[in-house]
């Protein structure tokens, strides 16, 4: 069970990656929140929850990512792919998400998402591509 745990991890979950959009998002909502509030406590806590958000689904989209630019034949819809439909998730996951919460305008905060993670997918997918050219 356990080496089953490691290797769906390994295999499906870029931790790296996922960490680093999840510090990059935390402190970005952090700042956003306390410019808005002024208050240290909520802003760090809205920071967490957006590190941790951002660390799990970031690390499992950017590995999609890369399983899409790799497994796909024909190099330009590899790329193409492996940009659309992580970023497609992400945009739905980040929206339905802060659609549940109330959140006051749910498409506006949506768009930090899109400003990264398109962009993101894209040179990820290239660079993948690059490396394992199929």
């Amino acid at each position: 069970m356990k080496n089953s745990f490691r290797t769906y991890w390994i295999k499906y979950f870029d931790y790296k990656i996922g960490l680093a959009g999840g510090l990059v998002m935390g402190v970005i909502v952090f700042f956003i929140n306390f410019h808005a509030t002024s208050d240290p406590f909520d802003s760090t806590i809205a920071a967490i929850k957006q590190g941790i958000y951002t660390f799990l689904f970031g690390g499992w989209i950017m590995k999609l990512c890369e399983i899409l630019a790799i497994k796909i034949n024909q190099q330009f819809m590899a790329v193409f792919l492996a940009m659309l439909i992580p970023s497609f998730i992400s945009l739905l996951l980040t929206f339905g998400v802060h659609s549940m919460r109330g959140t006051p305008r749910p498409v506006e905060s949506t768009i930090p998402t899109a400003i990264f993670v398109i962009p993101s997918t894209l040179v990820w997918g290239i660079i993948k591509r690059k490396k394992n050219p199929g």
